[in-house]
This record gives structure tokens, C-alpha cells and sequence, in this order.
């Protein structure tokens, strides 16, 4: 059996267990991020066939963009994940894992966009 992390949301009724070989995280510092997270958004990426996805029925999502559609918690109104809908990939927030992951920050996706209130996370080499 492959390692696995495994991330729930806030008030326990979704479970994801995501490959511990995904890879590390990516931090996003982009407008929407800022206004569904309150700050940037860490995330874990994996092919969704990879994933084990426990109480998926409480999932609430809406298309966020014309590539991409978002899901929350229905219950506790965790945001838990991003699907890249044409290529078939979910974006775990990486604040949901339980645990040590063994994971760094890969890389800051759209820098640029970030507010003048903290300065970029440090990338793992």
C-alpha cells in the first residue's frame, strides 16, 4: 500500500487521502485566493483518480472560472479544493492535512498579485 496524507475539513465530514509522493506545496498569492482564504492559498496537487475522497456528497461546488471549479464544506465551510477541470487535477488546501507532511513550499504562484501585508513564503531548492 502507497503512503498517504490525510487531510479532512474543519468539522470532520470530508476525507482526503492524497499520495505522500504528490508533489510539495505551491502557494498561490492571486486575488481570488485572497478573497476565498483570507491570505494565500498552500496546496497540495494530485490527479483526482489518485486521491480517496471520503464524504465527497458534502461537497458544495461552483465554477470559479471558465478552467476551474471550487469546492467548500457544506457543513463547516472549509474551502477544500480547486479542480483544474480540463486536466483533471485537484489542488488540496494543504491546511487541511493532519500531521507533518514532509512537504516545502515548491513554489509562489502569481507573486505579483500579492498585498504589501507580508512578504513571500520561503521556496524549499
Amino acid at each position: 500500500m502507497t503512503a498517504t496524507l490525510h487531510a479532512s475539513c474543519h468539522c470532520g465530514r470530508v476525507h482526503i487521502d492524497i499520495p505522500a509522493d504528490a508533489a510539495g506545496v505551491l502557494a498561490c498569492h492571486c486575488g481570488d485566493c485572497h478573497k476565498m482564504h483570507g491570505n494565500f492559498n498552500a496546496f497540495l496537487a494530485a490527479p483526482r483518480a489518485d486521491l480517496m475522497v471520503r464524504g465527497e456528497e458534502a461537497l458544495v461546488w461552483y465554477q470559479s472560472s471558465e478552467a476551474s471549479r471550487r469546492a467548500f464544506c457544506g457543513t463547516c465551510g472549509a474551502r477544500v479544493v480547486k479542480e483544474l477541470t480540463t486536466a483533471g487535477r485537484w489542488l488540496v488546501s494543504a491546511g487541511l492535512i493532519d500531521g507533518p507532511t514532509g512537504k516545502r513550499i515548491l513554489k509562489n504562484l502569481w507573486a505579483q498579485s500579492k498585498p504589501d501585508w507580508y512578504s513571500l513564503p520561503e521556496v524549499s531548492e
